[in-house]
């Protein structure tokens, strides 16, 4: 049985939270940064309503149960910025006592405000309370937006590294790619543990993340797996779904993670959806959004001896469940599963180093994922090293869905003349 979230080390605590800013505007009132309370709740949907309008699809944004438990619980930062009595600017930080990370998400501004830097001045607030003041998470980790350059250089002022992308992974109003990111304790580099195994497609983004970070050279393993070979086909599993969100949840809380599903990570998602074979061999626990189309895998049973056909099984799945992405987190010690993963066509994005805490070290890992709609990025806007990552997914979505049908039809030409 896996802790929950809010789950803390014996004789751990969590000191009261207290975080109060007041931003002087020459002439104009007063910017107060502060925690969220309660009665702020309305106000906060407005705020993203005015940015975004009415396709924001975070749960915790939508959900007024969802928004009071993460204001009043100490498992969150929610803080807000209050000029007037109006809230002008939102953040939120999720934090995983037990695991020491953190997530920062939500962060919105009114148009109006956006010249005070206040998400700036939010993030770091919350980001030195809980790294240096209280001393409880080793690492912090944002995904941003890619409609504007301004998130990525926001968390590049405050020291965090840039890890890989997730293309085309949610859908606000069109389909969009985001950016990870994240910021590093010395503690969380100390824990780690060195020399990942990865397979030579992984190690362009490695080396990424190395030009940012002192990192050891990783060991580059050649593995190829059963279903290397393109022609073979990858049998599928017959997945039945479950979408009933509590059920999901309780059954997933006394689950235990077995065989490849004990290399994964997914921080900060609780599963809505389960995926089972007829005979229960097989187990797999998501969240997905249909809001957005957006699935994840989070843990599972199995016994099934290939992790290719357990990954195709699944995106055949929610792909018929009209999902456009989804995504699993190896870890980077692990070639073998790192190659199943690609045999069944998840390309990887991102590397993370630390990712995983287990025990006492922290474990790197490598974020794959899978798409089903045509790749856009037409309208990304992202800051260079950010491109690189993006280069080398598509260079190997390209191998993968293009190239291969070209190495085919090289082959049978090959045969004929000979």
């Amino acid at each position: 049985m896996r802790p929950g979230r809010g789950a803390w080390h014996q004789g751990e605590h969590m000191a009261i939270k207290k975080i109060d800013h007041i931003i002087k505007t020459a002439g104009k009132p007063d910017i107060i940064i502060r925690l969220a309370k309660a009665q702020d709740m309305r106000r906060i949907q407005m705020l993203y309503a005015e940015v975004y309008g009415a396709s924001y699809p975070i749960p915790i944004i939508v959900d007024k149960e969802k928004m009071r438990h993460a204001i009043e619980d100490n498992d969150y930062y929610w803080l807000v910025a209050e000029c007037q009595g109006r809230v002008v600017a939102s953040l939120v930080y999720a934090l995983d006592l037990f695991y020491r990370n953190s997530k920062a998400f939500g962060a919105v501004v009114s148009l109006e405000f956006r010249k005070h830097n206040l998400a700036c001045k939010m993030m770091k607030l919350v980001l030195d309370d809980i790294t240096i003041d209280k001393n409880l998470v080793d690492l912090v980790y944002a995904t941003t937006r890619t409609a504007n350059h301004a998130p990525q250089r926001l968390t590049e002022s405050l020291g965090f590294i840039k890890l890989g992308i997730f293309p085309n992974t949610h859908k606000v109003m069109d389909n969009e790619t985001h950016c990870l990111t994240a910021y590093f304790t010395g503690r969380a580099l100390k824990l780690r543990r060195r020399i990942p195994r990865i397979i030579p497609e992984v190690k362009p983004f490695y080396e990424l993340v190395r030009r940012q970070i002192k990192l050891e050279r990783a060991r580059v393993k050649h593995v190829k797996g059963e279903y290397s070979d393109h022609k073979r086909k990858i049998p599928l599993l017959n997945f039945e779904a479950v979408t009933a969100p509590e059920f999901v949840k309780n059954r997933y809380r006394k689950s235990k993670h077995t065989s490849f599903f004990q290399h994964i990570v997914m921080p900060f998602h609780e599963p809505n959806l389960l995926l089972i074979t007829p005979d229960q061999g097989t187990q797999v626990y998501l969240t997905y959004s249909q809001k957005d189309k957006y699935s994840v895998v989070v843990g599972g049973m199995t016994n099934e001896k290939s992790f290719a056909v357990v990954l195709e099984s699944i995106a055949s799945k929610v792909s018929e469940m009209d999902m456009a992405y989804v995504e699993v987190i190896i870890d980077a010690y692990s070639p073998a599963i790192q190659r199943d993963a690609l045999d069944a066509r998840f390309i990887p994005s991102a590397y993370f180093p630390s990712a995983k805490r287990m025990g006492g070290k922290r474990y790197d890992c490598i974020v794959f994922s899978r798409t089903f709609e045509v790749l856009d990025f037409r309208n990304v806007k992202i800051i260079s090293l950010y491109k690189n990552f993006l280069r080398e997914y598509l260079k190997l979505w390209r191998e993968n869905y293009i190239e291969l049908v070209f190495k085919a039809e090289h082959k049978y030409s090959a045969s004929r003349s000979a």
